[in-house]
């Protein structure tokens, strides 16, 4: 497959995308747990993968990455002279780590009957004489803010309300409106550049966001965190969209595979009982979407080994389309093999074995005729071919609960529910928009 001339700032974008959900995730009041693997032990100097670090370590890490994306792309600024917003994310969001981690303090020592001594740094980073600490919320002003921290802000944030410096809700309110007043920015600025580059920073957020956005308590339909909306219908078809326009720069089968997995994950987000415990389940597969789309991996190493030749729906598929010559085949050869015997038997009609043997050469010719015909129709083969396996893929690429719905089957010779999930799954993926391009 060739690779586009711009396939680095495609994948910058889609990287943007993502990681501007995945910071405003990373800070809300209730954030969801994503990785839980921690280093066994005391604190020590141990190198922790990734996954095992703090949650404030990744917070940052998140914040880190959405800077260079944004750097990389040129959208992190209106101008040489306006600011950084996400030099002003990044100092919000530390200042509402402080808060959040001076509320629980202030809770500690007043249950311990202890007050702060006078001018010493009270909840949240604010002094007791009423002087925000160093490292406060940014608050914008007019044309170009500063923070108490230093930190400029593009005039287009302007808008942005102050935090009161020892209250986590108010930064919280403030730093979701820079968050929104940032993405709004990204969107403007990409509107005016190459399409492609636009729908991939869309592409990088719709993924995210089921899981960074997503309030699995909501039971509603008229909110954007509850399941109705991240997975919901309109969503999870706009993704599919999205992932097919940008089938040039990922794997052959990359965008039809997560689009029939979306598919699946709005029947999960669609049944309360399914998607009960389907949290974290979510997040691995929120993680197997990245690995896909931004790190390239070929999503067909992900189908276990000999599922195809296991799944007979989809050999029966295959059969329904070749039956003719299937068909003709068999008829052909059973004709013949008749034939053969009759003529050691010398009191058998010739006629019967005229005829069994015209019937034979008729069958095979038949088959053979037909066979090429398909052979002239290789793209229709071809596109059956990917069909079968994009369903399958699609099936291998989704981590998704039990479906309650199935009840366990220990009946021999009657399928598991695992076989019986499998199919639904499958149904499920085949509601996608978009099949891998097909070779002329």
């Amino acid at each position: 497959m060739t690779i586009p001339d711009d396939a680095d700032r495609v994948l910058t974008a889609i990287r943007l995308g993502w990681f501007i959900a995945e910071v405003r995730g990373r800070n809300r009041p209730d954030a969801p747990p994503g990785a839980t693997d921690r280093l066994p032990g005391p604190p020590g100097h141990a190198l922790p993968l990734h996954v095992e670090q703090t949650p404030t370590e990744l917070r940052i890490a998140a914040q880190g990455v959405l800077a260079a994306m944004a750097r990389n792309l040129g959208v992190d600024g209106a101008g040489a002279n306006q600011g950084s917003y996400t030099a002003a994310i990044d100092a919000q969001a530390g200042a509402l780590g402080k808060a959040r981690a001076g509320g629980a303090a202030a809770l500690v020592a007043a249950a311990d009957g202890a007050a702060a001594p006078d001018g010493a740094a009270g909840p949240g980073g604010a002094a007791s004489d009423g002087e925000p600490a160093p490292g406060a919320a940014a608050v914008p002003g007019a044309g170009v803010a500063v923070t108490t921290a230093g930190v400029a802000v593009p005039g287009a944030a302007a808008a942005v309300p102050s935090a009161a410096p020892g209250d986590p809700d108010a930064r919280w309110d403030a730093l979701q409106e820079l968050i929104f007043k940032f993405d709004e920015h990204i969107q403007d600025v990409l509107a005016l550049g190459p399409d492609v580059v636009a729908n991939a920073y869309q592409l990088g957020r719709a993924l995210a966001e089921p899981y960074w956005a997503l309030n699995p308590a909501l039971d509603t339909d008229q909110s954007p965190a509850a399941w109705q909306f991240l997975l919901g219908s309109s969503r999870c078809n706009e993704i599919g969209r999205l992932a097919g326009r940008l089938g040039g720069y990922l794997h052959p089968y990359t965008a039809a595979a997560i689009a029939g997995s979306v598919q699946i994950w709005k029947h999960v987000a669609a049944d309360k009982a399914w998607r009960s415990n389907a949290h974290g389940y979510l997040y691995r597969q929120m993680r197997t979407w990245y690995e896909l789309v931004v790190m390239g991996q070929d999503p067909t190493t992900l189908v276990r080994p000999y599922a195809l030749t296991r799944n007979h729906r989809m050999i029966m598929r295959a059969l329904r389309i070749f039956w003719p010559e299937v068909l003709g085949i068999v008829v052909a050869a059973g004709a013949l093999s008749g034939f053969v015997v009759l003529l050691g038997e010398n009191k058998v009609n010739s006629v019967l074995n005229s005829a069994l043997g015209l019937v034979a050469i008729a069958g095979f010719t038949t088959a053979g005729f037909l066979a090429k015909l398909k052979n002239q129709a290789q793209a229709m083969v071809t596109r059956l071919r990917q069909d079968v396996y994009t369903d399958l893929v699609a099936v291998a690429i989704t981590t998704v609960p039990d479906m309650p719905s199935l009840p366990v089957t220990r009946v021999p010779l009657l399928p598991s529910k695992r076989t019986r999930q499998n199919a639904q799954l499958v149904r499920m993926a085949r509601e996608r928009g978009i099949t891998p391009v097909t070779p002329n």
